[in-house]
């Protein structure tokens, strides 16, 4: 089974304001492509509760790094509590925001290593002892890619930028 290393969690943004969510959507989209990331929505919920609404999208980016590991960069996205005005030049949602990003690293997601128990204690002795500074390596590119994409949605809703 592959290995899941969870790097980066609890980055958080939390906004209630008007903003048009199909340019965020469009925005964090590119995002993925440009630093080589497959794009992948993996959940979208729309729940209407009493004329409330709320909707709820998961996303994720994958980049495979060689043939034993690839970045995981997950996007949560949670509007609760809104409505879509209209204006002369767009649609915005006004509601509530919560965005959640997080970095996975994913060791032998291939699952080559994992036929034999002695070819899984190698991976382990490989992983632990000669393959740790690619490691660190890997762990430095997802969090820089994570807080990028972090730090762009906060641009797009003009926030302060924080690292």
């Amino acid at each position: 089974m592959a290995e899941n290393d969870h790097i980066v969690k609890d980055l958080d943004i939390g906004y209630k304001a008007q903003f048009n969510l199909i340019e965020l959507y469009k925005s964090l989209k590119y995002w993925f492509e440009v630093n080589g990331y497959t794009f992948y929505e993996r959940a979208y919920e729309d729940v209407i509760k009493g004329g409330k609404k709320t909707v709820k999208i998961k996303w994720q980016g994958i980049k495979r790094i060689d043939d034993y590991s690839r970045l995981i960069v997950m996007i949560n996205l949670k509007i609760g509590n809104y409505e879509i005005i209209e204006t002369k030049k767009e649609k915005l949602v006004d509601g509530n925001l919560k965005l959640s990003f997080a970095g996975d690293l994913e060791s032998d997601y291939e699952e080559k290593w994992e036929d034999r128990p002695i070819w899984k204690f190698l991976r382990g002795v490989s992983d632990r002892f000669f393959t740790e500074k690619k490691r660190n390596m890997y762990e430095n590119m997802l969090k820089d890619d994570t807080y990028d994409v972090f730090n762009k949605a906060k641009s797009f809703l003009n926030l302060y930028k924080f690292r």
